[in-house]
């Protein structure tokens, strides 16, 4: 009996790898087509559309969508681990009803706050906002609360001993956050950021609502070229912004190792 459930323990957990991970090979794969026709055949494989990404058209929404998502992240980032040190680590009064406030964004459709962002805008008259402002300020709304999440939750498991025995040594209230509390909690952070930087870089349903005419992220880009013809370009495209994210990611995780918060351990 156990044996068949570790069969199907490891069927399933194969099939559940294969599905996340072939059309990502399909789009690789589709990247160095020989032709403007899509087409998988290896023998024929070239890099001739992956010069393309150095044009205006695709260099100027990667570098705007990269720029908005480093802003977003550093800012959710301070935002968010200050909201979770006063309702999870010094739990101030009424401390679990902020908490649901500030994961309420999560509940909401994207779209939905797309629009509400929008009409707030334009019926306040703030629409010189709309643009890289208002795209920074709705990418909070929407990351934030994964920071928040994230370090709050290693918060509830800081042991406060250590914050007391670093008091009695006579560490001052910044000397316990910056050298006791902020170490044991990166991985939370980090992770949070991480995912916060990921939102951000590939959001649609916001984003799509507060951009300038002529300014647009490279979500967007890929929407509009997508709508018209589908080419190796796009598939270039789309294994380039890839690279970018996982790099990202590898990077948080060195500086962060952020996935201690998830297996439990320690880096």
């Amino acid at each position: 009996m156990n044996r068949l459930l570790t069969i199907l323990f490891r069927a399933s957990l194969i099939a559940i790898l294969a599905f996340i991970t072939l059309p990502l090979l399909v789009v690789v794969a589709a990247s160095f087509s020989p032709t403007s026709a899509v087409t998988f055949w290896p023998g024929d494989w070239t890099f001739q559309w992956y010069p393309a990404l150095l044009e205006s058209r695709w260099l100027d929404p990667f570098l705007l969508s990269a720029e908005l998502a480093i802003i977003v992240t550093l800012a959710s980032g301070l935002l968010g681990i200050l909201a979770a040190y006063g309702v999870a680590y010094q739990k101030c009064p009424g401390h679990a009803a902020i908490m649901s406030f500030l994961l309420s964004p999560m509940a909401v459709p994207q779209i939905v706050k797309g629009v509400a962002i929008v009409l707030f805008l334009s019926s306040a008259g703030l629409y010189k906002l709309l643009g890289t402002p208002g795209l920074v300020m709705a990418h909070i709304v929407l990351t934030m609360p994964y920071v928040v999440r994230m370090a709050a939750t290693a918060m509830f498991n800081f042991d406060k001993r250590l914050d007391r025995a670093a008091c009695i040594l006579g560490a001052g209230p910044v000397q316990r956050i910056r050298f006791v509390l902020l170490p044991l909690i990166r991985s939370g952070l980090f992770s949070g950021m991480t995912f916060a930087f990921i939102i951000s870089f590939n959001n649609i349903p916001l984003s799509v609502f507060l951009v300038r005419p002529g300014q647009t992220t490279l979500p967007i880009a890929v929407i509009n070229h997508l709508e018209y013809s589908l080419d190796p370009v796009l598939a270039a495209v789309n294994v380039a912004s890839l690279l970018f994210v996982l790099g990202t990611i590898i990077l948080f995780e060195k500086i962060g190792g952020f996935s201690a918060h998830f297996h439990g351990g320690s880096k």
